[in-house]
C-alpha cells in the first residue's frame, strides 16, 4: 500500500480507517481542523471495529470524535473528527 498524498488528503478531507491504521496517512502537515474517517461493511465483516480503532488511534494524537454516522444503504460508516491541539 502507498501513502495517501498530502495534497489529496488536504483537498478531500477524508481518509479511510484502513489507511490510518496501516500508517499510510501522515496528519502532521494536515492544514484543517476537521477530518472524516470512512469504513465499509464488507461481506461478513462490520466496518465499525476498524472505524473505532482508527478513532482511538487518532485520539492519542490530539483528535477527538465529533460524530459517527451511516449514510445511504448503511454500508459506509463515517466518523467526523476534530483536532483539539
Amino acid at each position: 500500500m502507498s501513502l495517501v498524498p498530502p495534497q489529496k488528503l488536504a483537498q478531500e478531507r477524508v481518509a479511510s480507517a484502513d489507511a490510518i491504521l496501516g500508517g499510510q496517512v501522515d496528519l502532521r502537515a494536515y492544514p484543517h481542523r476537521h477530518l472524516v474517517i470512512t469504513a465499509k461493511h464488507a461481506w461478513g465483516r462490520s466496518g465499525f471495529p476498524p472505524l473505532m480503532e482508527a478513532v482511538e488511534h487518532l485520539s492519542h494524537y490530539g483528535w477527538e470524535l465529533v460524530n459517527v454516522t451511516s449514510i445511504g444503504d448503511g454500508h459506509h460508516l463515517y466518523a467526523a473528527m476534530r483536532r483539539t491541539a
